[in-house]
């Protein structure tokens, strides 16, 4: 029997941060498992976004979609495209943000082939080789205290092991998926904002297929700094809205709905429990999951557009 190779698109939805994509896609140029190419959907229509992409050490096509499409709709249009190549067998969705440890795309794949998956994330570790975020639940002891008690790589392994673990949500910082698995839930929301869409996605992944955290593969996330006053409320504002839309209206979403509570209670004590802060909760809860509508729903009311002007507004 032949074995045809794994032919795999990097898609990147990206926002003015050109620095940080270069440095992207330099680290994608050093996997020793070839990428069919990179799809870079420039949600800003930057020219120092082109210029990096045209510069970049490997095959890319740089995308500009002619408006903000918010980060599910960025990657949903880099997935469309990807999947326009019929050859193209998986996708690696990465955060703008971020760099690749040599090695990551193979230990990856080798994850969803050991573990007969569809989806699978690397450890995200943050500059300082710390491990900051974990998917959930993983089925370890007591996993939502991971991130206190495993600080590094090499102390997740010795606890834990390198063997592929399996999860139910996830950030998408990286996440590596199969063709099939696009094919059969679709491409993530566009109606979300920047805020959840990739709970949303995720859960509606792990609802199809097995989806599972790859210890042996590494990635560096450089988070920006959080965001501060209206910008910062708008922004939280949005998550409990769209959480709250995803794990009561969503059937594949409520499966989540036993962490809405602690949503809530982070939301209350960032605002010191004063009664705005309730009353902007009880609007996010109303919205999301009386209306039925996520933050960036067409038509969206005054918070959500907003929110979009925020957003719009970043300059980095």
């Amino acid at each position: 029997m032949s074995f045809e190779p794994p032919q795999v698109w990097a898609v990147i939805a990206a926002y003015r941060r050109p620095q940080r994509l270069r440095a992207l896609l330099a680290s994608l140029a050093t996997q020793t498992t070839a990428l069919s190419g990179v799809l870079v959907v420039d949600n800003a229509g930057d020219p120092e976004t082109a210029a990096v992409s045209a510069a970049a050490p490997l095959a890319v096509r740089h995308l500009q979609p002619g408006r903000n499409l918010g980060c599910g709709g960025g990657v949903a249009h880099g997935l469309a495209t990807g999947l326009a190549d019929t050859g193209a067998t998986h996708f690696w969705q990465l955060d703008d943000d971020t760099t690749v440890a040599a090695g990551a795309l193979t230990a990856l794949l080798e994850a969803l082939e050991s573990a007969e998956a569809d989806v699978a994330v690397p450890l995200i570790v943050n500059p300082e080789q710390r491990v900051c975020w974990f998917p959930g639940p993983l089925p370890v002891t007591d996993w939502r205290n991971l991130g206190r008690e495993v600080v590094t790589v090499e102390a997740f392994h010795a606890r834990f092991g390198i063997a592929p673990l399996t999860w139910e949500w996830s950030p998408w910082t990286s996440l590596l998926l199969t063709r099939r698995a696009v094919e059969a839930v679709g491409l993530p929301r566009d109606d979300f904002w920047f805020q959840g869409e990739d709970i949303e996605f995720t859960l509606r992944l792990s609802a199809r297929f097995r989806c599972v955290l790859a210890p042996r593969a590494v990635c560096v996330h450089y988070a920006e700094l959080s965001p501060v006053g209206r910008t910062a409320f708008l922004k939280q504002c949005a998550q409990l809205q769209n959480y709250a839309y995803t794990c009561t209206r969503l059937v594949h979403g409520r499966r989540a709905r036993r962490y809405l509570p602690g949503n809530l209670w982070r939301f209350l004590r960032r605002g010191g429990f004063r009664p705005a802060a309730w009353g902007a909760a009880a609007a996010a809860l109303w919205r999301g999951a009386a209306r039925g509508r996520p933050a960036g729903a067409t038509g969206a009311d005054q918070f959500a557009q907003a929110w979009r002007r925020a957003v719009d507004e970043r300059s980095g």
